[in-house]
């Protein structure tokens, strides 16, 4: 019998307990813990993680079943009508949320023909590459957008982040504060308004860049298919959310988005590193406690702030107790809600810096709603024809413009080791 996403996780926070009973016992033993202990420990907290991967997912498919409730194709979209008619098609957006372009392009993602002469022929130049051996169609509105719900779910940055749909203009300007204004003068009640020279902005473009990921997909899985839409968008809403997760993280700058874990003066600056409390290969409870309060109450109150660590740093902190002897971790029970570290809940990422090395970025924290996306609403979808023929696979291609960037630097803190 298969256990509820809130069953999952009480059996989660058991193991944990169960893990932390372990260590206490073993650290408190004279010579400290064995081998043994550490390969239960080490099988318990595994465990753990396996049901967190669980009820993450169960609790996706408990959402997705909630949509169920109101099916797509309840209400219709237009109907493309040449007469002119009221209701008539007039765009290109309009055309593609239709169920004749949808037919259109899911008979293209199985067979790799294009049926010309079913698309209109003033739509037919705007929605389509016209090279007959390896052309694109562009993705079905509906399509597009759960495309990007699913990647919205599966990076933890994207819900929380602030983002931006760029039709005509190339890139979003983001203004920055650089310097703050001065305090404000006490004055008498005539006297001059003493002018303020501190305050500065600089500016940080966001330029969706191209971003393509290749899916594969055996053949005898896509003619048996039921939906084959939803097998390609599943396929690359998984490799879409992987390379836009590690680039949230990690990113550059230069031709892709800048990363929380970036040094950068157009993103989260050096002044924002808190070594204090840790070692060269070790985060400290106290260290902990600087992050949290070297951001100011605004930011740790905001409903979008969370701590960002590894599953390495994870592993690591759920030991950690404060000066009371009170673990500082506190696994969720509830659906549907984050772990909490000093109250505060906890995103982990496969790709936050792992490495625990004296002078390197561990961990971070801050108010999400302060890293800004910017991408361009239309995707295209590329069916790639003879390339994986001889291993009985078609490959597929989608392309889409992306740009990020943390836009206030006093939002974010970084945990740096000694």
């Amino acid at each position: 019998m298969s256990m509820t996403s809130v069953e999952l996780r009480e059996k989660r926070a058991q193991l944990i307990a169960q893990a932390r009973a372990k260590h206490t016992e073993a650290e408190a033993r004279e010579g400290g813990p064995t081998a043994e202990d550490r390969q239960a420990f080490d099988a318990l907290m595994n465990e753990a993680a396996k049901l967190k991967e669980r009820y993450e997912r169960v609790e996706r498919l408990e959402a997705e079943e909630r949509d169920l409730e109101t099916p797509e194709d309840r209400v219709s979209p237009p109907i493309h009508d040449n007469g002119g008619r009221k209701g008539a098609v007039r765009t290109v957006a309009e055309y593609r949320s239709t169920p004749e372009y949808r037919a259109v392009f899911s008979d293209y993602l199985v067979s790799g023909r294009v049926a010309y002469e079913k698309i209109p022929a003033e739509f037919r130049d705007t929605i389509l590459g016209t090279d007959a051996k390896g052309g694109y169609l562009s993705t079905p509105v509906q399509l597009a957008n759960e495309l990007v719900k699913q990647v919205d779910d599966a990076v933890f940055v994207r819900p929380l982040a602030r983002k931006f749909t760029l039709v005509e203009a190339k890139a979003l300007g983001v203004p920055q504060l650089s310097a703050r204004m001065a305090d404000a003068n006490w004055t008498t009640e005539v006297a001059a308004v003493t002018e303020d020279e501190t305050q500065a902005f600089t500016r940080r473009d966001l330029a969706p860049t191209l971003l393509s990921k290749l899916a594969k997909v055996s053949i005898r899985s896509l003619y048996g298919a039921k939906n084959v839409e939803q097998l390609i968008l599943d396929e690359l809403a998984y490799k879409n959310a992987i390379t836009e997760e590690k680039a949230f993280m990690t990113g550059t700058g230069s031709g892709q988005p800048l990363g929380i874990f970036t040094a950068s003066a157009s993103g989260v600056p050096t002044a924002r590193d808190v070594a204090t409390g840790n070692t060269a290969t070790a985060i400290g409870p106290d260290n902990l406690i600087a992050m949290k309060y070297a951001l100011k109450a605004g930011y740790r109150n905001d409903p979008t702030c969370r701590w960002i660590w590894s599953r390495a740093a994870v592993e690591r902190i759920m030991s950690l107790k404060d000066a009371e002897d009170r673990y500082l971790w506190q696994p969720s029970l509830q659906a549907g809600q984050p772990d909490r570290l000093l109250n505060i809940p906890v995103a982990e990422s496969e790709y936050a810096p792992a490495t625990f090395t004296t002078g390197l970025y561990v961990g971070a924290i801050g108010a999400l709603r302060y890293f800004w996306i910017a991408e361009v609403a239309d995707l295209q979808i590329q069916r790639l024809v003879e390339r994986y023929a001889d291993t009985n696979e078609i490959g597929f291609i989608s392309r889409r413009f992306v740009d990020g960037s943390p836009v206030l630097g006093e939002a974010f803190v970084r945990s740096k080791l000694a």
